[in-house]
């Protein structure tokens, strides 16, 4: 009786890593300022832990395939698509491979060696973790418009001094963004002022000046004049590029960064309505199924011994029992 009981806590305790691991890639994926990966690494460790120790103590096949089928497919709670169903079921069967090589290696020990047991299943377990997540953050992003597709924030690569070296030698005028206080309107008008020094208009406005036709008086309301269409031309087009209307006031290294945003996210968000082909998310769940792989043959050194650890407290505690047969081997003389 003790015995089921604890290979039922074992059943439940790996359908709920199960659901919160998918459930922490969910929240990767669609909340703003959500631990990106941190959260869904412990879990998913959980995940391979309760599992490998399932793999080694429980006894019924049955129950082992039941936990490994409403594991992965509880994925589809939070990406319900008939494609994210496909990739599950190659999942399930590579984790079932990786029970039954756990198995067949526990099988064949003359004496336990647990470690060595359980990285005889990781890479079949590891592939399966991978496809799930990455077919989940495929199906999952794309159906929420990859709310949380890796951002990059342009005030990063502005404020950063080696970036500033680079984009002061490709423009010159970038240098301005130094100027934290700049407005809109100086920055429009300095830059109109030095144009007007290149093209020599500043000099013949001094002509007009000094030739007496036009009075001072006038000459004064002609360049407010002037400066007025100049400010509301240069507050068009820079509001053309931030997506807002500018009234001139705005800091310019704030409108730069919107602008600069804008133009990121652009390229990383494309408009699905277009049709295109979604070449973001597949290079980004891609990235995804291989940064799973490298750092899982990573955590797998770990997770194994600790898993040993457990297995071996529970000895103790008379949870697990082992004991030991006489067996006929085939030996080479």
């Amino acid at each position: 009786m003790q015995k089921k009981i604890f290979n039922f806590s074992l059943f439940f305790l790996s359908l709920v890593a199960a659901f919160f691991s998918w459930f922490s890639v969910s929240s990767a994926i669609t909340i703003p300022d959500s631990s990106v990966w941190l959260v869904p690494m412990l879990w998913l460790s959980l995940f391979y832990l309760v599992y490998s120790l399932e793999f080694i103590v429980v006894k019924e096949k049955m129950l082992i395939n039941l936990s490994l089928a409403v594991g992965i497919f509880s994925s589809l709670i939070f990406a319900p698509n008939m494609w994210h169903f496909v990739v599950l079921l190659l999942a399930f069967g590579l984790a079932q491979l990786a029970y039954r090589q756990t198995s067949s290696d526990l099988g064949m020990n003359v004496k336990l060696n647990l470690p060595k047991t359980l990285r005889m299943g990781k890479t079949a377990f590891m592939l399966a973790v991978a496809l799930i997540i990455s077919s989940q953050y495929y199906f999952e992003a794309t159906s929420v418009g990859l709310l949380k597709l890796p951002t990059l924030d342009a005030s990063v690569i502005l404020e950063n001094k080696f970036a500033q070296e680079v984009l002061y030698k490709i423009n010159p005028d970038l240098q301005k963004l130094e100027d934290k206080n700049l407005t809109v309107d100086q920055m429009i008008l300095d830059n109109y002022k030095e144009s007007q020094a290149d093209s020599g208009e500043s000099d013949l406005i001094d002509l007009a000046q000094s030739s007496q036709v036009i009075s001072p008086a006038n000459m004064q309301k002609i360049e407010q004049l002037r400066d007025q269409k100049v400010l509301e031309a240069g507050r068009e087009q820079l509001g053309k590029m931030a997506n807002r209307k500018l009234t001139g006031s705005e800091k310019v290294s704030v409108v730069m960064t919107e602008i600069m945003n804008q133009k990121i996210q652009s390229v990383v968000s494309p408009d699905y309505a277009e049709g295109g082909f979604p070449a973001v998310p597949v290079g980004m769940a891609f990235v995804l199924f291989l940064t799973v792989l490298s750092l899982g043959a990573f955590l797998v050194r770990i997770i194994v011994h600790l898993a040993s650890l457990i297995f071996w407290i529970f000895t103790f505690s008379k949870l697990v029992s082992i004991k030991k047969v006489s067996v006929e081997m085939e030996v080479i003389e």
